[in-house]
């Protein structure tokens, strides 16, 4: 059978599955008695296991299958969960990703894959045949009703049976066959229990062995014949209903009334519950190709567009009828338009996840105790910021693991507990996004800043001294600045901070920190919700219109020539006792202004909490624009964060102002 076609779905499932198992094992370690996450990664390693086998994966399949084995023992409570058993189920978990990474190569990782297996059996401490049986087992408990039907079966001569029906690791329709299993007992006598129960059979609530009580007056060799002809059906196994016996593990299934322990009755139809809301949930949700999305982002933007002109033209023509259609059309379109744009959306979680793994490894290679928190998982962003943010995102959790945190005896010194915190939450903030990165570390020094930065040649003498605390803490920004003593595999190469700062900007967005030294470090992050459509003040300078983006916009004013003062050779006003820097757009831009007024329109803008005012001809007012890329001659000039396209049919630049502020220096 060939598989290709479907390798891109099972790739994007196999993802979902490592992440959902990295995340379990993480909580695992912090709750090993937890048996609601060993249930949940018993099934993803299960399932996992499966569709590797199905898509011929034999790899992959032949290493979650060990590690199916470990779950299984760590349910049974006989392995007991520490650092070792973690460590080898997080090395396990390395490695499926790098198989997956590297899919089309069988022979990828085939050594590592022994390796593995063969740590996973020593873990198991049995062979993977022999796991099944070393369960602690017991009996299974049968109500008054059914012991009363067993009494009247044996009255009336009927056997008694206990079938165990074990179907293919690799089936991929559980409920099917045992649905098929029950279809073929019919004709041979009554159903008397089923272990799971029949409606979790149905919901695929069992891994790949079902218990049936069974009352009968046809021979085994029959009534195990025309199982064993079920397709998927490994084994089918016939005892006396005296010899009948589960695991624990198996028993849970049964439900309140199984007597395995004082949690068992109240604990399973929680877990049911969970296991249908989420089934639920996944029914609500579809996968779509990224090329389709993107097509139909693009045909809405042209329909703003040519919304935008029918407007302008609807209030040249002012006919009822003619207006009245005009408006059912602008509120349609903003209607579709905001409805599309949700379809870009998506939860910052699917990045957020990856980061408590880094952080716990990232510690224990530094020889730390870190606790992350993490808040806001589910604050959505455009699609294409989110694969974006993540590597700058890891660079400052990084860098708060490695410069940030103290060592423990270090925070024990200070008077601080042991473990250390870094915090990060991210929260909608108007149409941005804010992500903050914090740590309890001891902060940043920046009177050590300034003279590593004067060591470095990055600033002069003179300039150290006329440097303030928070702009010398910026300095980490700079391309080639570390604080580290020495290269480690995590930092001190001075490329990291200068990185997340160029990505981060590249998005539209800007990155700040703020410190208290002794008390910790905070990154703030803010990034635009979407790069698709945005609000944006319509402004002309030197007779050609420019775009700001609203969202960095603070405020307008009119400004006298008389309020302009000169500072250090630079253009300022007293705006409430805050001494506001000017850009003249038409110069920086390098146009000649036609504007003859005295009075001054200046936009004022803020950027990473500084501020600074736009002096421009003429305020045209607001407007939602479609952002055009610019062509490979023109892009890249600092200032210009890309063009659109006006209702006249006109093309409009997009200012960057984070651009601005660096140009102007």
């Amino acid at each position: 059978m060939d598989t290709s076609e479907y390798r891109d779905l099972f790739l994007a499932e196999a993802q979902e599955y490592l992440q959902g198992l990295n995340t379990a094992l993480l909580e695992l370690e912090h709750n090993p008695s937890d048996r609601e996450i060993l249930q949940e990664m018993f099934r993803a390693a299960h399932s996992l296991k499966g569709m590797s086998a199905t898509m011929g994966y034999q790899q992959l399949a032949n290493l979650t299958h060990q590690m199916e084995n470990v779950l299984d023992l760590l349910r049974q409570g006989t392995l007991q969960m520490n650092s070792s058993v973690a460590n080898i189920l997080f090395e396990s978990l390395d490695l499926l990703e790098t198989l997956l990474d590297s899919i089309e190569d069988p022979a990828a990782g085939a050594n590592d894959v022994v390796r593995l297996v063969e740590k996973l059996r020593t873990a198991c401490n049995a062979d993977p045949e022999e796991t099944a049986d070393a369960a602690e087992p017991c009996r299974i408990a049968l109500d008054e009703f059914e012991k009363e039907m067993l009494r009247t079966a044996a009255a009336g001569g009927e056997r008694v049976r206990h079938i165990e029906v074990v179907l293919d690791a690799a089936c991929l329709l559980k409920s099917v066959r045992a649905y098929m299993v029950f279809k073929v007992l019919e004709k041979f006598g009554h159903l008397v229990k089923s272990v799971p129960a029949a409606h979790e059979l149905e919901e695929e609530q069992f891994d790949d062995t079902f218990h049936l009580v069974f009352l009968t007056k046809t021979e085994d060799e029959v009534i195990q014949r025309d199982l064993s002809q079920i397709a998927e059906v490994a084994e089918v196994i016939l005892r006396d209903l005296a010899d009948y016996t589960v695991s624990r593990q198996e028993e849970t299934s049964v439900g309140p009334m199984t007597e395995i322990g004082p949690d068992s009755g109240s604990e399973e139809p929680k877990n049911g519950e969970n296991k249908k809301n989420i089934r639920r949930t996944a029914e609500k949700t579809i996968r779509v190709e990224t090329d389709k999305l993107d097509q139909l982002i693009n045909l809405v933007g042209e329909l703003v567009v040519n919304r935008t002109r029918v407007v302008e033209l609807g209030k040249v023509d002012v006919a009822a009828e003619l207006a009245s259609a005009v408006e059912q059309l602008d509120r349609i379109t903003t209607n579709l338009q905001s409805a599309v744009m949700k379809l870009r959306m998506v939860p910052i979680k699917q990045v957020f996840d990856r980061f408590p793994r880094m952080v716990r490894d990232l510690s224990q290679e530094k020889g730390k105790k870190v606790n992350l928190e993490v808040y806001g998982e589910e604050t959505e962003l455009d699609r294409s910021i989110v694969n974006q943010i993540g590597d700058p995102l890891v660079h400052l959790l990084r860098n708060s693991v490695d410069h940030g945190i103290e060592s423990p005896g270090e925070r024990v010194a200070l008077g601080k507990p042991e473990e250390g915190t870094i915090r990060l939450d991210a929260r909608h903030e108007g149409s941005y996004v804010t992500i903050r990165v914090s740590d309890d570390g001891h902060g940043i020094d920046a009177d050590s800043l300034r003279k590593k930065a004067v060591k470095k040649g990055l600033i002069s003498a003179a300039e150290e001294q006329r440097l303030s605390d928070e702009d010398a803490v910026r300095l980490i920004f700079r391309n080639g600045f570390s604080t580290a003593e020495q290269v480690t595999d995590i930092s001190g190469r001075g490329v990291g901070m200068d990185a997340v700062k160029t990505v981060i900007e590249s998005m539209s967005g800007s990155v700040d920190v703020k410190t208290v030294t002794g008390e910790g470090t905070q990154f703030l992050v803010r990034l635009p919700l979407t790069l698709a459509i945005i609000k944006a003040l319509l402004v002309e300078v030197a007779g050609e219109i420019y775009a700001i983006p609203i969202e960095s916009i603070r405020e307008n004013l009119y400004v006298s020539p008389e309020d302009i003062k000169t500072i250090q050779g630079e253009k300022v006003i007293n705006l409430r006792n805050e001494v506001l820097p000017l850009i003249h757009l038409d110069e920086t831009l390098g146009t000649a202004s036609q504007n003859s007024e005295e009075i001054l329109s200046v936009v004022v803008v803020e950027v990473a909490e500084r501020k600074t005012g736009l002096v421009v001809d003429v305020l045209l007012g607001q407007q939602e624009i479609v952002i055009k890329s610019l062509s490979r001659v023109v892009e890249g000039i600092r200032g210009v964060a890309g063009a659109t396209v006006l209702g006249n049919g006109k093309v409009a630049l997009i200012l960057d102002v984070t651009g601005l502020f660096h140009k102007r220096k």
